[in-house]
């Protein structure tokens, strides 16, 4: 199978999707992916799967969790860059590669090994690696330099970042990598953030089992920076009791690196970090954000970080959430921010990130909406009390009336006037104020938070005119 097409299974094995939505998540013209998922439907009828069908205008497939571990544990469903990366990991921690050797294991043909490795060779020569061929051996590696050391680090990183999600188990790389016995080291990295109250992230595991394989492999992996250290003994004499069974210099990297990015908003790759950086004052600006509370700036830079890296190393994992039509406005200013950057995202992270602008902005424009009017049938509301109680526990500031709509009827001038928000769940008043449910209490709040919303997005767009 080709590479779109196990992106499709492997999309549709995390949720169900309509077209549109396939489109959208893997950047795919719509006939394309029903080209490929008949393509995978032969596949899964001859291998004696259950197909994709069409429930209600979503694709949906049914496989068990065995079913999935049997066809996900073989290679014909490795995608050419997990190959690569393979390959490449190989050969710059053994050294060597035969190729030959690689060609069987992967079941490939000599024209597919040899084209996929020369991608391998194009990048070690850019980056000034050297090697040799040894004849009727293999490729012998001579030298390699800090620009392929560091992307055979970040090559790690997305290894073991994926380790927690991927369908994919029949990654070669666990062989190469099982001398270093990653489990233990996850645990006991997991008691030293715990110990130390540290806010742990799958990334800075990530981070830390690459790091182990480095400084394993390089000499030149020193993380240590000209500062004071001694603040940190704790730290220190926590790392020296849960990894004392892994080497001492793993252990000194570790303390470096956790010291130096306790006061950092978000330790993360530094290219990376340097491209979110970049972009943040560009959000600020164009969504006129201006100065936001740390525990939103930190989880918006955490957010991009994770979505460039995800991005960039091709790792697509979805959460579907759906979109209402403040979202797409959201969604399409933030899709011209990364265009005029010259960026990339997948839909999924940008549709997560969408969320967060809009706490954001919420929280910067939460006392705009002082008083708000709950116009109600008043068949329907049989005690104002109980729904005034739960409002008020969503918002603190704000005073609600509740009254009969019947009033409004009558004095619509003076509401309109008095009311910086009026709702209602009367049909007739559709088009002068909102209509909301009454039975769902929901529907009040979102109603709430889409005037805001909209509010900031109008007076942002009048400061640009």
């Amino acid at each position: 199978m080709n590479d779109t097409n196990i992106k499709i299974l492997m999309l549709l094995l995390q949720d169900t999707f309509v077209l549109e939505e396939l489109s959208m998540y893997l950047n795919l013209e719509k006939s394309s992916i029903s080209k490929s998922i008949k393509q995978i439907n032969s596949f899964l009828e001859e291998e004696k799967y259950p197909k994709i069908e069409m429930n209600e205008n979503k694709y949906i497939i049914s496989l068990s969790k065995k079913q999935q571990e049997i066809l996900f544990n073989r290679k014909i469903l490795m995608t050419s860059d997990e190959i690569y990366d393979y390959l490449y990991i190989k050969f710059i921690h053994n050294g060597f590669i035969n190729l030959e050797e690689e060609r069987e294991k992967l079941d490939l043909s000599r024209s597919s090994i040899f084209r996929l490795f020369t991608k391998v060779k194009d990048s070690l020569n850019k980056n000034g690696s050297k090697y040799v061929y040894i004849h009727g051996k293999g490729i012998e590696l001579c030298h390699l330099s800090p620009k392929d050391l560091h992307l055979f680090f970040k090559i790690l990183v997305k290894y073991f970042f994926k380790i927690d999600f991927s369908l994919n188990r029949v990654n070669l790389l666990d062989e190469v990598l099982k001398i270093y016995n990653t489990r233990e080291l996850t645990i006991k990295l997991g008691k030293v953030f715990k110990e130390n109250k540290m806010s742990l992230s799958s990334f800075l595991i990530a981070f830390l089992c690459a790091l182990h394989v480095c400084t394993r492999l390089f000499k030149e992996i020193d993380l240590k920076l000209e500062c004071n250290y001694d603040e940190y003994v704790n730290l220190k004499n926590s790392l020296n009791n849960h990894l004392k069974d892994f080497d001492l210099r793993y252990q000194e990297q570790v303390f470096y690196f956790l010291a130096n990015n306790l006061s950092s908003a978000v330790p993360f790759e530094p290219e990376v970090l340097a491209k979110v950086k970049k972009l943040m004052p560009k959000i600020k600006e164009v969504f006129n954000l201006g100065e936001m509370k740390s525990i939103y700036e930190k989880m918006l830079l955490k957010k991009l970080c994770y979505s460039i890296f995800k991005y960039e190393g091709k790792i697509l994992k979805v959460k579907k959430i759906d979109l209402k039509d403040i979202d797409s406005i959201i969604l399409n200013i933030f899709n011209n921010i990364l265009k005029s950057e010259n960026m990339g995202m997948y839909f999924s992270d940008k549709v997560i990130i969408v969320q967060i602008l809009k706490k954001i902005i919420l929280d910067k424009n939460k006392l705009e909406l002082k008083k708000i009017l709950l116009l109600f049938n008043e068949v329907n509301i049989l005690d104002d009390s109980f729904l005034r109680n739960e409002l008020k526990r969503h918002f603190k500031n704000y005073e609600f009336t509740v009254e009969p709509s019947f009033f409004y009827k009558i004095n619509r001038e003076f509401y309109s006037n008095n009311f910086d928000l009026i709702l209602s769940d009367e049909p007739s008043l559709k088009g002068n104020i909102k209509i909301i449910n009454i039975l769902n209490l929901n529907d009040i709040v979102e109603s709430i938070h889409e005037e805001i919303l909209e509010n900031h997005l109008k007076r942002r767009k009048a400061s640009t005119n």
